[in-house]
């Protein structure tokens, strides 16, 4: 049974609960671990802009004051979740996750997370109104962020499917075979540079699929490829701090897998499915 959570975003960046409410949430549903993952500071125009710096470095001490007031009751982690367009040293955190929340095209930075209108807004003006060419850059993006090891954890590596599911595939195709051969590219890649790949269920929480970050073809490759795997929410309210972990559980063990992997505040170990 999952009780630790590693990517969790507070009102220091754009989560919408503080830090007090995600420890009480953790704590009454019987978490050993709690990892905190503010948004870095993205400073590129057209993008999420993360932590100010002041906020950070609140951020920082008010995570560090919580590990010695809650010693003995649950472990409390100071994370980071490092933006490939703009990355910060790492020595100040337990642990980074390291994300792309983004394609660059043309000198410009689209967001593929940000807002439904964006997308459609990016691949219209940066794409010819090709989706597919939209995402086969995202994993471009991927493969250039993963080609050596910047962060321990890979969060969401197919986070461009954020607003592809409604009913039906809206911008591109997730069947197409050129689409699956990039996102798996991306996905031996990151596995083979030493990332921890995060199996991530806020598609779940947000009602946007049924399947979780990475989607289930994915899982069944990172499970041949023996990739280490780290379930996490994401979660940007304590309600959802452990949204669908036991379903998750659950697929993973019918995929295959017999071992995920949690942070000790020494480093990260296997834990058994």
């Amino acid at each position: 049974m999952i009780k630790s959570n590693y990517h969790t975003h507070t009102q220091y960046c754009d989560g919408l609960s503080d830090i007090q409410e995600y420890i009480d949430a953790a704590i009454a549903s019987g978490f050993h671990s709690l990892g905190f993952s503010g948004h870095g500071h993205v400073p590129v125009e057209g993008l999420y802009a993360g932590m100010s710096p002041d906020a950070t470095a609140e951020y920082i001490d008010k995570i560090n004051i919580s590990k010695g007031m809650y010693a003995g009751k649950i472990n409390i982690y100071l994370g980071l979740e490092n933006d490939s367009a703009y990355l910060h040293p790492a020595e100040n955190f337990d642990y980074t996750i390291g994300s792309v929340h983004c394609i660059k095209r043309g000198g410009r930075h689209y967001s593929v997370d940000s807002k439904e209108s964006a997308v459609a807004g990016a691949i219209a003006e940066g794409f010819g109104g090709d989706g597919l060419a939209y995402a086969l850059a995202y994993y471009d993006a991927v493969m250039d962020f993963v080609s050596e090891k910047r962060a321990d954890v890979l969060g969401h590596i197919d986070l461009v499917r954020r607003f592809n599911v409604k009913g039906g595939f809206c911008y591109f195709d997730e069947n197409d075979m050129r689409y699956r051969r990039a996102a798996e590219a991306a996905l031996e890649k990151a596995v083979a540079s030493g990332y921890i790949v995060e199996v991530n269920t806020a598609p779940l929480s947000k009602g946007v699929s049924d399947e979780p970050y990475p989607a289930y073809f994915l899982l069944e490759r990172a499970r041949e490829l023996g990739a280490r795997i780290i379930v996490s929410s994401d979660a940007h309210s304590a309600v959802h701090l452990a949204f669908a972990f036991a379903e998750t559980e659950s697929v993973l063990k019918k995929i295959g897998f017999t071992e995920r992997w949690e942070f000790n505040g020494d480093g990260f170990i296997p834990v058994a499915i």
